[in-house]
């Protein structure tokens, strides 16, 4: 025969298996939604009529947004972020750089097997590139960009000018600022040696109609009979996508 305390604790341990699993009980749970508003209350999204906090990796958040919920089990909503997809996340950046040094010898523009990426099809994108390159005097070393069709925006470009021949002492001298068309041709100034590197930075705000390759370009300006132009390792381009 089984005794009347026995009877109890087989009810209560049943109970709080059941509400272990019960959402309804535990007031945890996991579900996604579509985002109706945002920062209503600072660091907030609104999803229908559950306030949530967005967690700090749920970066630059958009009303229509499908994101994912957790409730603690205090009832508190968190809006972890958006669920993976294939287009880019927002805000998070993604680097890619140069590993071993590249010489060329043509005139012919041509994209870096390192410094490309795939961009989505209406997007916005903040693109930055360090390069570090070298190129004599005779052949100089130029850039340019490949970008999706339709991609609007300019580029800025800032190192050495291209009349600028550095000394083998000195990393001054005249420098560059301009601000052009992606596909412009950048010729740059540099330390008259196809191995001593200078600097040049450039970036820009791309806005894509349809996906495709964006790339960093370069060449030198006249072909040699030898590579005298350098991109080093190193050298590295930074993609961001911004909405």
């Amino acid at each position: 025969m089984t005794d009347g305390f026995s009877v109890a604790q087989a009810i209560a341990d049943a109970a709080r298996q059941a509400g272990s699993t019960d959402p309804a009980v535990r007031r945890a749970e996991v579900q996604s939604g579509i985002v109706t508003a945002v920062a209503v209350t600072p660091g907030t999204v609104d999803v229908g009529t559950i306030r949530a906090r967005r967690l700090e990796s749920y970066q630059q958040p958009t009303v229509g947004d499908q994101v994912l919920l957790v409730q603690s089990g205090s009832g508190t909503w968190w809006a972890a972020g958006r669920p993976a997809s294939s287009a880019a996340p927002l805000g998070v950046a993604r680097w890619l750089w140069k590993t071993a040094t590249q010489d060329r010898f043509s005139n012919a523009l041509t994209d870096d097997p390192d410094l490309t990426v795939q961009l989505d099809a209406n997007a916005t994108y903040h693109v930055e590139m360090h390069l570090h390159h070298a190129a004599t005097d005779a052949v100089r070393f130029r850039t340019a960009w490949t970008v999706p069709a339709g991609a609007t925006g300019n580029k800025s470009a800032m190192g050495p000018d291209q009349g600028v021949i550095l000394s083998s002492t000195s990393t001054g001298g005249t420098g560059r600022w301009g601000v052009h068309g992606f596909t412009t041709a950048c010729i740059y100034g540099n330390r008259d040696s196809a191995a001593a590197q200078a600097y040049a930075h450039e970036e820009a705000i791309v806005t894509t109609v349809s996906a495709g390759t964006l790339a960093l370009q370069w060449a030198q300006v006249t072909t040699s009979a030898t590579a005298a132009a350098r991109l080093a390792a190193g050298s590295s381009m930074r993609v961001t996508r911004l909405a």
